[in-house]
């Protein structure tokens, strides 16, 4: 353990030499810093981003001369949203979030700098501003909802006879369910009948789409990320069953989608430029109005019009420019009160670089502590129990969903917390009795289990995504009572939730039913021989290990703002990275040292992929330097046994002997 402790040290004093000697980089007055976070790659989401970073061009910030551009991509994994949102505020001036995932989490760690957002249908439910007049935070933007009005009336233009529409989404993902209730009040207005299905992931939707095609005349989509990813396989549909498919972003048009009216992201990208820039020379980013689309417009695919026989021509000069009310009010606002002065906010870089090291180590930290409950969890049925357990992904978020839900309930938010835990457990229980009394093999019934979840999460959910800004949570309880910072209050709630865990498990797996649990994991027969009740025994473990994960997922929704479908994927490989790079510093612990280790575990490897990030590699390969981190470490003992090298195998007194 001291040797683990003494190489976390040496981390963190090496890093706060480097934050000393960067601590120039942000130091021109003259150079604007700007980070940009965009949470997917998706054809809709780079073209805002370059729009925007052409409009800035235009109005005479130019990169690698007065503007300094730092742009990572989260590739859709919302476990490094923080730490790259994190490193993205501490080195910058104003920051841009692309998509609603990332405009939240940037939103939510800000304190002072100003964010900027594009792509994000509702604002207002998101939590991101409080109205589009009047954001009153730290954050405005653009929102990329078009009026699904507009698309019903041109369905009706150009099929008049149409009675019933099919509409297909992405259950897990709040851009899309916001804008299927639109479409589905409209279409109800217009007298169309309406057939929904939702999809969790690329593998629903042939037979989803199918499903809605045999039983409707039109399929309409969202703009929605999953199913883009999957529009091919749609528009072959479409050809192959004569059913149009209408909706969607226009960069979907050309691949067999009949029409579309809706945002002109490049445009889009440049209307949010322009607010940047009203920040930039000064103006309070609280009272800069958040705007809709201004650019609307139809785009059509002639080819597809004649595969499927179908007449566009009523539609062909609907090409449009459209202005809300919103927007005009925010254009009027931009030329009246914007300053000329440039904003004094690059002085401030000086000094938040100099910080930026400490702030990201901090964070690493925090969020290590945190996740180090889920590691846990992983820990009771890998190496406990010797069991490979797939549900991890699905308690996760199952406990954030529930903890989120019973709070912006009104519950008290330890209460809340308490109760996530409780659900996980739960799950946990159904897990134990498919393996025990139903004899499916372990591997499979995760798999079925984190199926179960997918719908179950939704269902608690009640929507992709839940904000939890405004609410009181432990984060927010703490920050108050003890008038610590946000880091400082996560790190204390991190702390003591991790003592409580470690101290309760060292307790019950040291009571004969803890023992016997043990024996269950040791040796399957021998405990049978003994009288051990060994189907119960592993239910037992289920339960506490899906409960410890879930709890974990509920101290993260309430440290990140809000609660995701998305949140639990790849928490797996956190919690086993965890527990093996522990276990390579060091062997055979005594049950609470070798817990602690875990949690050393967790923060040394968010101190790596924080260190990773620091040394300017793409987010995006995150994910890949992951599972080479994840194959050195395994790979340690081979090489250890080539050269001989015999491991510390304790830090107990004798304990080689």
């Amino acid at each position: 353990m001291k040797k683990g402790l003494t190489a976390l040290m040496a981390v963190m004093l090496a890093a706060l030499t480097l934050a000393g000697c960067s601590s120039s980089k942000n130091a021109s007055k003259d150079v604007v810093h700007l980070g940009i976070l965009q949470y997917v790659e998706h054809p809709s989401l780079t073209t805002a981003r370059k729009g925007f970073v052409d409009e800035l061009k235009k109005e005479g910030y130019v990169e690698g001369k007065n503007l300094k551009l730092d742009y990572e991509n989260a590739q859709g994994d919302q476990s490094n949203l923080q730490t790259i949102s994190t490193n993205l505020l501490s080195n910058n001036d104003l920051v841009l979030g692309i998509a609603t995932p990332a405009a939240q989490t940037l939103s939510n760690l800000s304190s002072d700098v100003p964010v900027v957002f594009t792509a994000v249908t509702d604002p207002v439910s998101a939590k991101l501003v409080d109205t589009m007049e009047t954001p009153n935070g730290i954050a405005t933007g653009t929102s990329d909802m078009s009026p699904i009005s507009k698309q019903v009336e041109l369905l009706q233009k150009v099929m008049p006879d149409v009675k019933k529409v099919g509409i297909m989404y992405t259950t897990n993902e709040r851009n899309s369910e916001v804008q299927v209730e639109e479409a589905q009040k409209e279409f109800a207005k217009a007298g169309i009948e309406v057939i929904t299905k939702g999809i969790s992931s690329t593998n629903d939707v042939q037979d989803t789409a199918k499903s809605l095609m045999s039983q409707t005349e039109v399929l309409f989509i969202p703009t929605d990320n999953m199913i883009v990813s999957a529009i091919s396989l749609i528009t072959e549909l479409s050809k192959e069953m004569k059913v149009p498919v209408v909706g969607g972003s226009a960069d979907v048009v050309d691949q067999g989608v009949l029409f579309t009216y809706g945002a002109n992201y490049e445009a889009l990208g440049r209307q949010t430029a322009k607010l940047a820039v009203r920040i930039i020379k000064g103006e309070d980013v609280s009272k800069v109005a958040a705007e809709y689309p201004k650019a609307l417009n139809v785009v059509a695919n002639d080819d597809m019009a004649k595969t499927l026989g179908i007449d566009l021509s009523s539609i062909e000069n609907e090409a449009t420019k459209a202005s809300t009310d919103d927007s005009e009010k925010a254009s009027t606002q931009a030329s009246s009160t914007a300053k000329a002065n440039p904003t004094k906010t690059s002085n401030k870089s000086a000094k938040k670089a100099s910080n930026a090291w400490i702030d990201i180590i901090l964070t690493a930290i925090s969020q290590g502590l945190l996740w180090a409950i889920m590691a846990i969890g992983v820990f009771i049925t890998f190496r406990i129990l010797d069991i490979a357990d797939l549900s991890a992904e699905g308690s996760f978020p199952l406990g954030a969903a529930s903890t989120a839900i019973m709070i912006v309930n009104g519950i008290n938010p330890l209460l809340a917390t308490i109760g996530g835990f409780v659900a996980g457990m739960l799950a946990g229980a159904v897990a134990g009795f498919l393996h025990t009394k139903m004899k499916i093999p372990a591997l499979l019934t995760g798999i079925i289990v984190l199926t179960a979840l997918y719908s179950v999460n939704l269902l608690v959910l009640g929507s992709a995504n839940v904000s939890l800004v405004g609410q009181e949570t432990l984060v927010t309880v703490m920050t108050s009572a003890l008038s610590l910072s946000k880091i400082y209050a996560v790190i204390l709630i991190g702390v003591i939730f991790v003592a409580l865990v470690i101290l309760l498990l060292v307790v019950l797996l040291n009571t004969q039913m803890g023992l016997a649990l043990r024996a269950t994991g040791d040796n399957l027969a021998m405990g049978e021989a003994n009288g051990i009740k060994v189907d119960r025994m592993k239910i037992l473990g289920y339960m506490v290990s899906n409960g410890l994960i879930a709890l974990a997922g509920s101290l993260l929704a309430q440290n990140n703002g809000y609660a995701d479908m998305n949140m639990g994927t790849g928490t797996i490989v956190n919690g086993l990275a965890s527990i093996i790079l522990a276990e390579v510093i060091v062997k055979y612990l005594p049950l609470g040292k070798r817990l602690w280790s875990i949690v050393l575990g967790s923060i040394l490897y968010r101190l790596v992929l924080v260190i990773i990030l620091a040394m300017n590699v793409d987010a995006q390969m995150l994910k890949l330097a992951s599972a080479v981190l994840l194959a050195l470490i395994l790979y340690v003992p081979e090489i250890r046994n080539k050269l001989h090298i015999k491991p510390s195998k304790t830090l107990t007194p004798g304990g080689n002997d």
